[in-house]
């Protein structure tokens, strides 16, 4: 068994981005990552995404949308983890076929921190269960 073993919580992820959605081309602008008062955030654009929002900016008879605020809300649950027994840091996710191996010393894990022998010793499905 996996030691130290964290459990998975559900994070909510909050984006804000301003839009820019062509009148002609149905679905199709632009987006810039901005804060909630609708500030673009200076540290996540690039020279060349500062580029498209200054010409987005002088163009505006090009979009439907024009210079809009969206809010995102979105979840996310990332994969449980846990120590190894040599040492190592294991992130418990669907390898193969429900079970992960240590990227240090090769032992399997089952996506419930439990330790397995390696899948190469598995046999057939039998009886309702695996095998070894």
């Amino acid at each position: 068994m996996l030691k130290n073993l964290v459990r998975p919580e559900r994070e909510k992820i909050v984006e804000h981005e301003i839009e820019f959605l062509y009148t002609e081309d149905d679905g199709s602008g632009f987006g810039f990552p901005c804060d909630e008062r609708g500030n673009v955030l200076d540290a996540e654009m690039t020279k060349e995404a500062w580029e498209n929002y200054r010409w987005c900016l002088e163009h505006p008879e090009k979009f439907a949308v024009y210079n809009e605020m969206k809010t995102r809300v979105r979840y996310y649950t990332p994969n449980a983890h846990g120590t190894c027994v040599c040492g190592a840091e294991v992130e418990l996710y669907d390898q193969y076929m429900g079970a992960c191996e240590c990227p240090n010393c090769g032992r399997w894990y089952n996506l419930f921190g439990q330790s397995l022998v390696p899948p190469n010793q598995w046999k057939n499905w039998k009886n309702g269960v695996y095998g070894y």
